[in-house]
């Protein structure tokens, strides 16, 4: 009932009432053995955390001096206690500031050695070397181990700690040009993950339109962003504001940036609007990059999507292949390309053959039956896919099991349509 009343008064604020009351459980009961109280999760004496409270407003005092002596005794006297980590923080926040410096850095050297998995301790270390301007090179070494802990707040001191010894070089590294760049992207996507989250539950919609708002602002030139908002902005409801953001003004900032342009096209032609800029930017992608073989391959796609098979066929169809006969995998890619989109498929089957023929993997042997399938030669089909499987080495088994069921329920249906 004491520690009740006494934790009570603590939550208000009152801490001499709280600690009068707590020195009288002390009293009451030394060995601590009358009562348990919470803490968190867990359960301690009453007794136990009665004097940690009382070592702590020792500590915390306001108006006299702060004593850390009484809880440096209560981490000494309970070694296993679920205050001590607790415990331990308080005394390192005291020493980061204390003014007793030799003390402070032997202290907190020594919970470093003591608890070499806790940061926070090397953390206060740190801040130490950093405001007495000494022990630079070991203050250096423990903010390097801790790097992965608080990359922002560690690089920070990090820089702080390059600039006592005067190494501008190091400085630009951990905390130049290039840190801030990759924060401010690091925080683009954190905010566009968050409004793509509630876009995908289609609720707090005006708040995730904001975040994408800011996201594209910190980042104007990635295609991503540009693309998640224009998303949410037609989920939304709102064309005009998705044009605003990813429409023919994104394609005059991006005239020398292939990728960024087949990223567009490939958005709006899969909306289906926006479709006569898409194809321009395609064909301006297609002009900066002519021989690249994803660039291409990417615009076949998007131009049948577009529905406009004779474009793909011309960058991506037979005079294509020509330049890649010494290249199973790009052959075999070509073949399952066209086989997906159910055109061009005499071209895609000798290529898929010549694939196998050059390169006898799985894979490689899955496209041709891919091309098969396609086709609806079934028989043909069956063959190349049981010799993809037998040839696997356990990688996409269950795939290529899979396909093969695939290919055999295609001809259970092909002879019942027959008898009937």
């Amino acid at each position: 009932m004491i520690t009740k009343l006494a934790r009570k008064y603590g939550d208000r604020f009152n801490e001499e009432k709280a600690v009068a009351l707590f020195k009288e459980v002390i009293a009451v009961d030394p060995q601590g053995k009358m009562g348990m109280t919470e803490y968190g999760k867990d359960q301690v004496s009453c007794t136990e955390f009665a004097e940690f409270s009382v070592s702590q407003a020792a500590l915390y005092a306001r108006g006299v001096k702060r004593n850390p002596d009484p809880l440096k005794v209560f981490v000494q006297k309970y070694p296993e206690s679920k205050l001590l980590k607790t415990a331990c923080m308080s005394l390192a926040s005291y020493y980061y500031l204390s003014p007793a410096k030799d003390e402070a850095f032997k202290f907190l050297e020594d919970l470093v050695a003591k608890y070499p998995e806790n940061p926070w301790f090397r953390y206060y270390y740190v801040l130490r070397v950093i405001r007495e301007k000494e022990n630079i090179d070991r203050g250096l070494e423990m903010a390097e181990q801790i790097q992965g802990f608080d990359y922002t707040r560690t690089a920070y001191n990090r820089a702080q700690l390059y600039s006592l010894k005067g190494e501008q070089a190091m400085i630009d590294s951990v905390y130049g040009k290039e840190f801030i760049e990759n924060q401010v992207a690091s925080w683009g996507y954190a905010l566009m993950d968050y409004a793509r989250f509630w876009m995908e539950k289609k609720t707090n919609m005006d708040s995730a339109e904001k975040m994408m708002e800011t996201a594209v602002k910190l980042n104007p030139d990635n295609a991503y962003f540009r693309q998640t908002g224009a998303e949410i902005c037609l989920e939304n409801g709102k064309p005009e504001k998705a044009l605003e953001i990813f429409g023919p003004e994104f394609v005059k900032i991006n005239q020398n940036n292939a990728m960024n342009l087949m990223t567009y096209a490939r958005f709006w032609t899969g909306k289906k609007q926006n479709t006569d800029s898409a194809l321009s930017a395609l064909e301006a992608a297609l002009k900066l990059k002519p021989d690249d073989d994803y660039v291409v391959q990417s615009a076949a796609s998007v131009l049948i999507r577009g529905e406009k098979p004779e474009r793909a066929l011309e960058l991506f169809g037979p005079e294509f292949i020509k330049k890649h006969q010494d290249d199973a995998y790009t052959l075999s890619n070509y073949a399952r390309f066209w086989a997906t989109h159910k055109k061009n498929l005499d071209s895609a089957l000798e290529m898929a053959k010549k694939a196998v023929e050059m390169n006898s993997v799985s894979i490689i042997w899955d496209a041709l039956a891919f091309v098969y399938l396609n086709m609806n030669r079934l028989e043909e089909a069956l063959k190349a896919q049981q010799k993809a499987l037998e040839i696997d080495e356990g990688y996409n088994t269950s795939y290529y099991e899979a396909q093969l069921k695939k290919i055999k329920d295609e001809m259970e249906k092909k002879k019942e349509k027959k008898s009937t």
